[in-house]
């Protein structure tokens, strides 16, 4: 007998399951379904089964629709989904129902693509094909191949239709309508290339020796880091690692990419190198069919590679034997909102969950996952595996590739300009132009790199130094001129440039600074043959914009690239030979302690775009700080030596990885309300363990953002079990205070900014 009583999981901000009565409707665990609550109806996932409630049976309601023709979430899904949300401080429901594609959490059949497929009945099984007129050529023809399929325990698909004839599906449905066939409506299957995969280049030593390792121990957990310099080919490893996983039958492979923009590019290259294995994406950039049919695909086990960014780590995959994460190292696997979780992390625990090995991937690793990676794991580069020994605690496991892939690439030269004894030319200087000359002048390509988009940081008053603030914010609009638009990058906010300083009335207002539409401008006075793209957020917000100038660059049609850190990783321009970054120098002192590690990384991901085939390159970056450790580590290409220097500094003022760090963020338009809610969850913290650091409530570095004023207070330990343990009894106490109700608060494990 079916459990009568329903435990399902709602997008609400409650950490508890609600009961519901079966109704009679037959439901499994994981699946979908329609619940009265309060005044309306929501959509939940059935989690568990009980004959008993703690509420009376007569209080219960009963759930009002069951979506049986869906797959159900299988176990697993639900137990990594609990789990974080356990870990992360979220409400389970809030978790589930977020990690489903947004057609899932709509009150609707999921309406993804179908197709038909057919299937002989017991009298078409006994009918004899001479029976229908030899005129009648492709009914015969659909006829025999449904007998076919009858003999191989299959259905005949509309693809095999296709093949037979472009009239086969009239003839299928008419062998339907005469009662000697049925139609079966099936999950559309996802399309694989009929061509010969590309030409495999040759591996060298280094690549050859990290594929032996990682497979030799493909079928457990291991946690590999892929430590490899820009052009060293990871991807190839990659794509070998993949090539030896989906030989066995029905295997998955998850590709986990931190930006939309490195799926195209990757995607590409899988196809050509796998075109027998079905493969899918998942991305924000995808409607929301595209993205319901794909997850689809990949819980059905049809997709067998899915690449995916972060939000992909929670999708179901019955035969999922391999995780590999590209770009470790990058921010963008952190949520900062809703449930903050990190991708990576989550992970790392999925495989070990599932006992399959995950590659973490980067030529500049994450100090956390620098940290954890083993010196002691076999590696023919000794002399680098040394010199990382003292830092690194043997969870993870090393390899590293530090010669490029191609043997005529060598790595690019590195030239730092001192801004304070040259003269700048719309904030160029005359080396970074020359440079810019002569690759016109030999048709190669070039990119410049600043971090910064629209045409100028801010709008100054020549007379007052006045500077246009963004009113719901703690920061400054930044100038569009196309759009002729004052515009804050954090909240949105849009106004008008003025015509005079609201302050003193002074007419004469300017751009300070640079921005990439006011580097574009500039280069195109100064370069007016170049053919020059911008590649910022402005300019690849319609879908495809973005493919459609990388296709540019690849097609030898556009000389100077622009753009932000979109361009920083991952894409390979084979006649790209020069680099330009401007404007950097501000995060060398930020309070962010990350700022420096990100800044390197950045740094070194958008040198190694240049000069990655036979081509020589070179990097020119303006700086006021040329001899700064860290543009001297960057000169040598050294990761190693300057991520172990960054280690001993956080290890010395007890910083992440040698801690385990918590925030808890509030905000609310009163920014007494937020002092009064972080003070009492301070005191409460304080009460509730000694083991954990509790600091006392501060402001963030941005004070007010999108009109809300925000506080928040820091948790250290230096065990995570300690951690973990105050804040489920915190988040618990917090959750029943009439106080947490007035403001909007969070909590944040393993925060990347504080």
């Amino acid at each position: 007998m079916p459990k009568p009583i329903l435990k399902i999981a709602l997008d609400v901000p409650l950490d508890r399951l609600f009961d519901y009565l079966s109704g009679g409707l037959m439901a499994k665990i994981g699946q979908r379904v329609l619940v009265p609550f309060g005044r309306r109806s929501q959509i939940g996932i059935v989690v568990a089964m009980a004959d008993s409630s703690e509420f009376a049976i007569e209080k219960l309601k009963p759930v009002t629709q069951v979506f049986s023709d869906e797959l159900p979430i299988d176990a697993e899904t639900l137990s990594l989904v609990k789990f974080s949300a356990d870990y992360y401080q979220y409400p389970f429901g809030q978790a589930l129902l977020s990690a489903l594609p947004a057609r899932l959490r709509q009150i609707a059949p999921a309406v993804s693509r179908k197709q038909y497929a057919y299937q002989l009945t017991d009298a078409g099984r006994q009918l004899d094909i001479e029976t229908i007129p030899k005129r009648q050529l492709v009914t015969r023809r659909v006829l025999a191949a449904l007998q076919v399929a009858e003999t191989l325990s299959e259905t005949l698909t509309e693809a095999a239709l296709d093949e037979i004839s472009s009239s086969a599906r009239k003839a299928a449905k008419q062998l339907v309508s005469e009662g000697w066939a049925i139609s079966l409506q099936v999950q559309a299957s996802v399309k694989t290339l009929e061509t010969a995969p590309a030409l495999e280049p040759d591996l060298n030593q280094e690549q050859a020796f990290a594929v032996r390792q990682i497979t030799q121990h493909a079928a457990a957990f291991k946690a590999w880091l892929l430590h490899g310099i820009t052009g060293s080919g990871k991807t190839e490893v990659y794509i070998r690692l993949m090539q030896h996983v989906l030989q066995n039958k029905d295997a998955q492979v998850l590709v986990l990419v931190p930006e939309i923009n490195l799926t195209p590019q990757l995607e590409a290259r899988f196809r050509s190198r796998l075109p027998h294995f079905s493969l899918v994406s998942l991305h924000s950039n995808l409607s929301e069919g595209e993205r319901l049919h794909h997850w689809q695909l990949a819980q059905s086990g049809a997709a067998r590679i899915i690449i995916g960014t972060r939000l992909s780590i929670f999708t179901p995959m019955p035969n999922l034997k391999l995780i590999i994460i590209d770009e470790e190292h990058d921010s963008s696997y952190k949520q900062q909102d809703s449930m903050r979780y990190h991708a990576r992390d989550v992970a790392l625990v999925r495989a070990k969950r599932l006992n399959i090995p995950v590659v973490l991937g980067s030529a500049t690793p994450a100090l956390e996952s620098w940290h954890n990676a083993t010196a002691t794991a076999p590696n023919i580069n000794n002399a680098k595996t040394s010199q990382a020994e003292a830092s690194q605690t043997n969870k993870y496991n090393l390899l590293s590739l530090n010669q490029r892939a191609v043997t005529a690439a060598q790595l690019p030269h590195i030239d730092c300009i001192d801004t304070t004894k040259v003269n700048l030319q719309h904030g160029l200087t005359p080396q970074l132009i020359a440079a810019l000359k002569l690759r016109l002048v030999r048709k190669e390509q070039s990119l410049l790199f600043i971090n910064r988009r629209g045409y100028s940081p801010v709008l100054l008053c020549s007379a007052c130094h006045w500077i246009a603030p963004c009113t719901r914010c703690s920061s400054k609009l930044v100038v569009h001129l196309g759009q002729k638009k004052l515009r804050c990058h954090h909240c949105g906010h849009e106004q008008k440039i003025p015509n005079q300083c609201p302050s003193c009335g002074n007419a004469d207002l300017h751009p300070t600074g640079h921005g990439t539409q006011r580097l574009e401008q500039t280069l195109a006075q100064l370069l007016p043959t170049a053919r020059i793209a911008r590649v910022d957020r402005d300019s690849t917000s319609r879908k495809d914009a973005l493919v459609e100038i990388l296709d540019k660059v690849h097609n030898q049609e556009i000389d100077i690239l622009v753009g932000t850190q979109m361009l920083a990783k991952g894409h390979d321009f084979p006649n790209l030979t020069l680099v330009g970054v401007v404007d950097t120098d501000s995060a060398l002192h930020s309070p962010d302690f990350r700022a420096s590690e990100r800044l390197f990384a950045q740094l070194m991901q958008v040198a190694g775009r240049a000069g990655r085939a036979d081509k020589a390159g070179q990097v020119i970056i303006q700086t006021q700080f040329p001899e700064h450790v860290l543009f001297n580590a960057l000169r040598t290409q050294d990761y190693v030596t300057y991520a172990n220097s960054l280690l001993q500094e956080r290890e010395q003022v007890q910083f992440p990885p040698y801690v385990f760090t918590a925030l808890l963020r509030a905000e609310a338009n009163d920014f007494a309300l937020v002092q009064q809610f972080l003070q009492h969850a301070f005191t409460l913290a304080r009460s509730l363990t000694d083991k954990v650091l509790v600091y006392d409530p501060v402001r963030p570095q941005m004070e007010r953002l999108k009109g809300m004023e925000r506080g928040h207070v820091l948790m250290q330990a230096s065990s995570r079990p300690a951690l973990q343990h105050l804040l489920k009894n915190l988040v618990g106490e917090l959750r029943g205070k009439s106080i947490a109700a007035k403001v909007r608060w969070a909590v944040d494990v393993n925060p990347l900014e504080f």
